[in-house]
């Protein structure tokens, strides 16, 4: 199992990344010495291409390393590869392989990817309250306020690519929070993205939804519409929140709203244009019910203060697990913080192998 933590780290927010060999067991008794080391080390944020690539000269105890290419682009994993011993191509078979609605695809001549639009919080980053205060300067804030620094980060969101079965090239996105346009302004042009296939929401906060009246640009001058595809609970918010959207006929005749087809999900898997997605229910505080989403062995958890042990079978034989991690110090009632990452750990990985992106 591999871990990509983080939602947050460091004082205004990062990501770090952690692999882990592909296991599942709740009997694991001890954490190896790097996962302490993690604050220091660990790293993984918006404006960098992140490629997952095997090295011919790594150990077979690890750790194996994202090659990481300091360049002004969003984090992405790639997913594909021509080498059948590199995990990134063990992706490919996850994502395409085994999830395809209508049988296996052809892994060897299929390409995915997914990116990493946003890794920060729901104020994002720098802030405006560390960069108006008097008495104390925020490092991370007044570097992220420098065009192009690595720190700069937007609502946590995911684009999931792939080449489906039938040839056509689809774009599934994963939240679209406050900053959404912003992220897509700087990025759809430069990875030569259009349209949006569909749009799968985690929960109803405005950090995973605020930017679902954006979409309005694609549904006028892109495509007719975008399917939504959202839990029971959270449509229930939006018919409030963003009311005009789950129902037209309140808006003035000729208003160019967002036309969104909700699609109400369960607990179920589901399929979006042939690719299955199963949940992974989480709690996201006390009381409140978030969705994590399983794409082939890719897991994807943005928003968690606790995983219940109902969700832990649905890890199993996981590769690469995208974890919440705000804070390298400490959780809180929200959020998962690096210590308790930890202790998850404990209960649900029984053979570990590191790998991390440095700090950079």
């Amino acid at each position: 199992m591999q871990i990509v933590s983080g939602h947050g780290f460091t004082l205004c927010a990062s990501r770090v990344v952690i692999k882990f060999q592909k296991s599942y067991s709740r009997f694991q008794h001890s954490v190896p010495a790097w996962t302490r080391r993690l604050s220091k080390q660990c790293r993984i944020d918006e404006q960098q291409h992140v490629r997952i690539t095997d090295s011919s000269a790594r150990p077979k105890t690890g750790p194996w390393n994202l090659n990481v290419r300091s360049k002004s682009e969003p984090a992405l994993v790639d997913l594909s590869s021509n080498t059948a011993v590199t995990p990134s191509h063990a992706f490919v078979d996850g994502v395409l392989g085994v999830s395809q609605q209508n049988g296996d695809s052809d892994s060897n001549t299929a390409t995915s990817d997914m990116i990493f639009l946003g890794t920060g919080t729901s104020e994002g980053v720098p802030r405006v309250s560390c960069l108006t205060h008097t008495s104390m300067r925020c490092p991370v804030c007044w570097g992220a306020a420098q065009l192009g620094n690595k720190n700069r980060r937007r609502n946590t969101s995911l684009l999931v690519r792939y080449l489906a079965a039938d040839g056509i090239r689809r774009n599934i996105l994963i939240d679209a929070g406050k900053f959404f346009y912003h992220s897509a302004l700087q990025w759809f042009p430069h990875y030569g993205i259009r349209n949006l296939d569909s749009v799968i929401i985690t929960h109803s906060h405005a950090d995973a939804v605020g930017g679902l009246d954006d979409l309005r640009d694609w549904t006028n001058n892109v495509q007719d519409s975008i399917p939504i595809y959202v839990a029971q609970r959270d449509i229930e918010v939006l018919s409030k929140s963003h009311y005009y959207l789950v129902d037209p006929s309140v808006i003035t005749k000729g208003t160019a709203v967002s036309k969104l087809q909700f699609k109400l999900i369960t607990e179920e898997p589901f399929y979006v244009h042939g690719l299955k997605v199963t949940p992974l229910p989480v709690w996201h505080g006390p009381g409140y019910r978030s969705l994590g989403f399983r794409v082939g062995n890719v897991c994807y958890i943005s928003d968690v203060s606790e995983i219940p042990e109902e969700t832990y079978p649905l890890l199993e034989n996981c590769e690469l697990l995208i974890l919440d991690a705000l804070r390298p110090d400490r959780s809180s009632a929200t959020h998962f913080g690096l210590p308790q990452v930890s202790n998850f750990l404990f209960f649900c990985c029984s053979s570990m192998y590191s790998t991390y992106i440095r700090m950079l």
